[in-house]
């Protein structure tokens, strides 16, 4: 199996790996992991272009647009967010959390890229960061929805990887079930 790269998108933040590089599978989607800290929370994004499952690989997420919790997720449950979703991923319970990610399509994954490389670089600034963002549709927000409503059904870690195509389904299986999960290849 394909190792996954780490990225580190913030000076001194947790990483994230890409398990499924959106180059893979033709740009169709890309999948990706990362820790969340004891209180710890992801940037308050919105894809205008992405449609993304956000899924609770352990422990528990709470899934917020604005201020307001839309959905507490428990290990293995998952809630698709639509394209234009602000959205704020935050750790829930005493314990740390893995949380996974399938964005589609998968051309954002360059913007996480673009990041890492920001970030690395000396005279790290949070403006070229939204400026990074912007040029994928991506927009740091606080908002809580750009228009109409969006439902938040939670559905089974199963239930996500069976509306996948198998080109990404297939490797999200062997990384993302728990024998993947306690014997990390990253």
């Amino acid at each position: 199996m394909e190792q996954s790269e780490r990225l580190l998108l913030v000076p001194g933040g947790y990483p994230l790996w890409i398990d499924v590089p959106q180059a893979s599978i033709d740009g169709a989607a890309t999948a990706m992991r990362f820790e969340l800290p004891l209180h710890g929370h992801n940037l308050p994004l919105m894809h205008r272009r992405e449609s993304k499952w956000v899924v609770a690989l352990k422990g528990e997420l709470e899934v917020r647009t604005g201020r307001q919790r839309q959905v507490l997720l428990r290990e293995g449950e998952a809630v698709k967010l639509q394209a234009g979703t602000a959205h704020r991923i935050h750790q829930h319970g005493a314990h740390p959390s893995t949380v996974g990610i399938v964005l589609w399509p998968g051309a954002v994954e360059q913007a996480f890229r673009e990041l890492a490389a920001l970030a690395a670089s000396p005279g790290f600034a949070r403006e070229a960061m939204v400026d990074i963002l912007d040029r994928y549709a991506v927009v740091w927000t606080n908002r809580a929805h750009e228009a109409g409503v969006q439902h938040f059904d939670v559905h089974t870690l199963g239930e996500c990887l069976e509306t996948l195509a198998p080109q990404i389904a297939q490797p999200l299986m062997l990384k993302w079930t728990p024998p993947a999960l306690l014997n990390p290849i990253a």
